[in-house]
């Protein structure tokens, strides 16, 4: 990608098609420590919780009285998609 003098990129075909994105979407850019970027789409907040909630199913989470699964799901996906520093 090539940014203009407005400080404008254009995002490939194959990565909007990766994502799911279309025109009018939100896009989300974080810089981590390291200097590195990585853009994202947004979703909101219920589609979220809906696709960890599911997410977690599948991956075995049950809702148990002594436990907190989709807690030990999320913190194991954290632990997961971390980048190494």
């Amino acid at each position: 990608m090539t940014m203009t003098s407005k400080g404008q990129v254009t995002l490939p075909a194959e990565f909007r098609r990766a994502i799911g994105a279309v025109p009018g979407d939100r896009l989300s850019l974080l810089v981590g420590e390291d200097g590195r970027a990585t853009l994202a789409k947004d979703i909101d907040d219920l589609s979220s919780l809906q696709v960890i909630a599911r997410r977690a199913r599948a991956a075995g989470a049950t809702r148990e009285a002594d436990g907190d699964p989709i807690g030990d799901y999320l913190v194991a996906e954290d632990e997961r998609t971390k980048s190494p520093r």
